[in-house]
């Protein structure tokens, strides 16, 4: 024997019973999705210029250490001439003149430089302030 059993139509149902979002729904889930790109893309945008700006400062650290230490083999004096002839190469002190990530331009004293002075400096100034490649005491005091 077969028991009819009346059968609820989805229209009967309260609002909150029923399956499937709403338009609103939809568009607050993709408006996140937007805000989180927008977010990852400017923080990729500051890690590629902090990384650029620690390129360069490893690029002339390694241009200080190379010139100290032939400085230090050719038995030259603080503040003898060492133009960059004599530096970038083949057979010299650096095989190839770095060039800074960010476009800056390098220039070299030619000279042997002191402790804590640099022989090289960047010339980009960026458009914040940390992103300025220009070297200042505090990153040199140990070169």
């Amino acid at each position: 024997m077969k028991i009819n059993t009346p059968t609820l139509k989805t229209s009967f149902l309260p609002r909150n019973l029923r399956a499937g979002m709403t338009l609103i729904e939809i568009s607050l889930v993709i408006a996140l999705l937007l805000g989180l790109i927008a977010v990852v893309f400017l923080g990729i945008g500051s890690y590629r210029s902090g990384a650029d700006k620690a390129k360069c400062k490893m690029q002339l650290a390694a241009v200080q250490k190379a010139v100290r230490s032939g400085a230090n083999m050719q038995n030259l004096s603080i503040a003898a001439t060492l133009p960059d002839t004599a530096v970038f190469g083949a057979g010299l002190l650096l095989e190839n003149e770095p060039t800074c990530p960010s476009g800056g331009a390098y220039t070299w004293t030619g000279n042997v430089p002191a402790t804590g002075t640099p022989y090289g400096n960047c010339d980009f100034a960026g458009t914040g302030p940390t992103s300025t490649h220009i070297l200042v005491a505090a990153d040199t005091t140990d070169w």
